[in-house]
Order: C-alpha cells, then structure tokens, then sequence
C-alpha cells in the first residue's frame, strides 16, 4: 500500500499517547475509471493488554464503525454520495485480510472543465469531519504513429511523443507490447501477454506541454528479448504495441518529492498529507492508453528476433 511510504521514515510516534481517532486516507480519482474508490482506515493503536500482532488480527481495529462519506464538486455544488463496499478482497499481510472496506462512487468524465473535488469523510460518533482536496487530472494527448524498429543503422530510434494533461504534473510514460501466444499441441488454448517498458517513471512535466523522447531500436528489441522467454511448447505472434500515459496531480508530486531518500545527516524526511484532521492523501491521477501502428517490417524483424515467433 502506497501510504505505507508516508510512515517510514517517522520515528518520533509516543506509542503510549492517549488514543485519537485519526482517519487514514488514500484515494486518486480517475476520471478515465468507472468507478471512484476510496481507501479509508483508522490508525491503529493497540491497547495495553495485547501486542500489536494480536491486535492486528481484529479487522475492526482497522476500521470507522460509521462514516458519512461524500465527494463535493465545487465549480457545480453537486454531491457524490460514496457507498461502503466489501466486495474486493484484501491481500494478506501482517493485519487482518478478513475484511476490506473501501467506499466507492461514480462521477461523470467532463475534459472540458477544471473542476475541484472535495472530500468529507464525517465520524457522527466523535462529531469529527476528515476534510482534502485536489484538482481533477485530464486526459493527455498521445497522437498515433507508425512504429518502425530496425536493428540497422546501430543508432535507429523510435518517437515517444505525447503532450501532458490538464493539473498534471508528474508522468510514468510506457510503452505496451502486446503479443498471442497459442499452445502447439492444442492451438485452441491460447492467451495474450503484455511486456511493458518503462520511458518514463515519477518524471516531472509542466502540464499542457508538448514532449518528445527517443527509444534505440535496439535497446527496445534487447528488452523484450530479456522478457520473452524461449518456450517450444509455444508459437507467438505480434498483436500490437501502444503508448501508455499515467498522469499524477499535483498533491501527488509534492507526496513522492518528500518521500524521496533523504541524503543529509539528519535522516529524517518530512510527512505528507493533504487530509485535514487526518493522514493520508486525496488526489488525482488519469489513465491514457493509445494504440500504435506497426509497419509489416516491424513485424517480421520482431518475428526473427524473438523466441517462437
């Protein structure tokens, strides 16, 4: 869990402080998603009596007994009520995977808009409201192009270009090759496979800017030759490849800059939250998948360099 990363480093915590509810959260709307969901936890305090793994295995120490929660936008003053949800299970770890409240809503795409988005999360019990805002993240813009790799000249290379989003600030820029792989004994029995390659990641970019990156042809095909593994058993074929944007807002930036190792004598790096009354993080990130073209070149030198094709 990424909020894991906002603890870490602290190490001043009075573990025999009195108990405080202190509400934990995590939640990036996407406006490309269906459906909005938000993490929201307590911060756990075991009692006197029992060990911090004995108290971990009790789900309800990790939870609200009610909460009301709502997403507010603010240009329009229209509500989003957010529904607890049981239904997606937890991985297991060191607390208790026996329950995993998440709540979740709808809210409608608009790229046209700067819109900012509210959340309040309302604890009725103890009169507290847990309050963050964030700015909504819109869709990039990756134009499509004609993918050509070629092994000669030694310095061929490939366009990445895409021009950033709307209250985007920070990218992890991929690029997804996409093949089929099909049993030879049974060529009904087939199923595809993704190899992603990384042009970017955590990169900071100015939004509403065009940009521009080189990928060799040859460091590329040697990737997907490290991913690919020799099966016999296997025939493969090229399906495609697309360009893949992961855009983060601005509260985003500021929580991986401060989360960034800390090189000064003093190893102590400073908390990020952007949740009033609480810890945690309320923001925005967006999703953009564009297909590419191909060349048939392409396709017969991938076919010749890697394994079972």
């Amino acid at each position: 869990m990424l909020l894991t990363s906002l603890f870490a480093c602290k190490n001043d915590i009075d573990i025999n402080a009195p108990y405080k509810d202190v509400a934990i959260v995590y939640g990036f709307l996407d406006q490309n998603q269906g459906t909005q969901y938000i993490r929201i936890e307590k911060l756990y305090q075991n009692s006197s009596t029992q060990t911090t793994a004995e108290g971990a295995q009790y789900p309800d120490s990790l939870y609200f007994d009610s909460l009301y929660v709502k997403i507010t936008n603010l240009a329009t003053n229209t509500v989003y009520i957010c529904q607890p949800i049981d239904t997606i299970a937890k991985d297991s770890g060191f607390f208790s995977s026996g329950k995993n409240t998440l709540y979740s809503t709808k809210l409608p795409k608009n790229d046209g808009a700067s819109e900012v988005y509210e959340l309040d999360i309302y604890y009725p019990k103890k009169d507290i409201h847990f309050k963050g805002k964030t700015t909504v993240v819109k869709d990039a813009f990756i134009p499509v192009r004609n993918i050509s790799l070629k092994l000669l000249p030694a310095n061929h290379v490939f366009v990445y270009k895409f021009t950033t989003a709307r209250n985007a600030y920070m990218y992890d820029l991929t690029i997804r090759y996409q093949y089929k792989e099909v049993s030879i004994t049974d060529t009904s029995e087939s199923v595809i496979k993704n190899v992603d390659y990384s042009v970017a990641k955590t990169k900071e970019f100015q939004p509403g800017k065009e940009y521009t990156s080189v990928i060799a042809s040859s460091t590329y095909i040697d990737f997907l030759r490290s991913e690919i593994k020799q099966d016999d058993s296997k025939k493969r074929f090229t399906v495609g490849m697309s360009y893949i944007a992961y855009g983060g807002s601005k509260e985003f930036q500021y929580m991986i800059d401060l989360s960034k190792p800390n090189l000064s004598i003093v190893q102590k790096n400073t908390t990020y939250s952007n949740i009033e009354n609480g810890i945690g993080i309320f923001s925005s990130r967006n999703y953009m998948e564009a297909p590419m073209t191909i060349d048939p070149f392409t396709i017969d030198l991938l076919k010749q360099e890697l394994p079972n094709f």
